[in-house]
Parts: C-alpha cells; sequence; structure tokens
C-alpha cells in the first residue's frame, strides 16, 4: 500500500467573539472539512478498493474570545499504488475546496512524503 502524508490549511478572517459576523471562521470550515472528508472512503469510493483516509491532527485557534482565521489539519491517504493515490488527490482537492467555501473560507492541500506501512 502507499501512504502519503497529508496537510490542510484553512484560511478565513478573524474577528472577536462579539462580532462572529465580520469573521469567516476557519473552525467551521476545518469541522466541514472533517466530516465530509470521512464520506471520501466510506461512502463515495469502492468498498472493495484498498483506500484509507486519516485524519490524525487538528490545530486552530490562539485565544478564547478571537474566532480564528487559520485551521491546520493532518493525516495521511492510502491506495493499492501510486496511480490509485493520485486518483484520490483530485478528490481529496475537491472536497476540501467545496467544503471550506459555505464558511467563506479558502483551504489548501498539500502533500507531503511518501511512507512505509508499519509491517512492510
Amino acid at each position: 500500500m502507499q501512504l502519503q502524508k497529508f496537510n490542510i490549511i484553512v484560511h478565513g478572517c478573524s474577528a472577536h467573539g462579539s462580532t462572529p459576523h465580520l469573521s469567516k471562521d476557519a473552525i467551521v470550515a476545518a469541522s466541514n472539512i472533517i466530516l465530509n472528508l470521512q464520506l471520501l472512503i466510506s461512502r463515495l469510493k469502492d468498498p472493495l478498493a484498498e483506500q484509507v483516509l486519516t485524519l490524525t491532527q487538528v490545530e486552530s485557534g490562539t485565544q478564547f474570545n478571537i474566532i480564528t482565521d487559520r485551521a491546520e489539519l493532518a493525516g495521511v491517504l492510502g491506495a493499492a499504488d501510486k496511480e490509485a493515490l493520485e486518483q484520490l488527490h483530485a478528490a481529496v482537492e475537491n472536497i476540501v475546496s467545496s467544503s471550506a467555501a459555505p464558511a467563506g473560507c479558502t483551504a489548501e492541500v498539500i502533500y507531503g512524503d511518501y511512507v512505509e506501512k508499519a509491517g512492510e
């Protein structure tokens, strides 16, 4: 199995918690991304195909009363081979951008190194 690290950076606009209408909440966008990415493998792809998408890190916010303008997600994406993995890239990127948009945010996916699966 080919595994590849990825990061997602969500860009919004911060505002004070008392003026949420002035913000573009990166945490809301990140939440949409998380929920929708979970559908990719479990509902949108062939259940018999060797594929995995795991989100392992979420980081956002700096103050309790400030709506944050940035959120970062990290995880690993895997498929049977490099070609199948590259086909998942387009689906991930589509889900990420379309999930951030309703919150008025944008998001980018950054693919990292390929990693070896434990035991291989």
